[in-house]
């Protein structure tokens, strides 16, 4: 997602040599899930599905385009109804506490007005249900429909999380 941003919006003289310096790290993830050759192209149309979303695509930083086919690079799909089903059920389970942290992150995630913190770090000792708390976000906010990309710094993080990816980001919740 940073290396997006810096394409569309940084004011790098010269991408394709950013894209060559870092292009082992940026494919990382993808060269493990597909192959040393697929890799960089699976990097690549990730780069441009979140470049679009800016309406922008890889021709502006002169990047070199793939066309790999949609079903490829679809993400999962949830039944709405479902996601509210466990949405609710997580909820019954959480503590004031729990909850009360849940309904500060959920209206960061729907107030857009900009006295709003956007950013929060949730902090404890293993086994003290910080997955929990995000399993249950996930659940309510894919529940109401809207995609939510979960993202963690690490791998095994991202492996706790349904749908979870690891970018070079802290955890974050992004609608889409």
């Amino acid at each position: 997602m940073l290396f997006a941003i810096i394409c569309g919006f940084g004011e790098v003289e010269d991408v394709p040599d950013l894209w060559v310096q870092h292009q082992v790290s940026l494919c990382e993830d993808f060269v493990h899930r597909y192959s040393e050759q697929t890799g960089p192209h699976y990097a690549l149309a990730d780069i441009e599905e979140l470049l679009t979303s800016y309406n922008l695509s890889l021709q502006k930083p002169h990047l070199p385009t793939v066309d790999l086919p949609a079903s490829v690079l679809e993400r999962a799909n949830f039944v709405v109804v479902e996601e509210q089903s466990k949405a609710n059920s997580y909820t019954m389970q959480l503590n004031s506490e729990k909850r009360n942290v849940v309904k500060i992150l959920l209206s960061a995630v729907y107030n857009n007005s900009a006295d709003t913190p956007k950013c929060y770090f949730l902090d404890g000792p293993a086994g003290t249900g910080k997955t929990f708390v995000y399993s249950t976000l996930l659940h309510t906010i894919r529940g109401r429909g809207d995609d939510v990309i979960p993202v963690a710094s690490t791998g095994i993080a991202a492996t706790l999380l349904i749908g979870g990816e690891q970018p070079i980001l802290v955890l974050k919740f992004q609608l889409i």
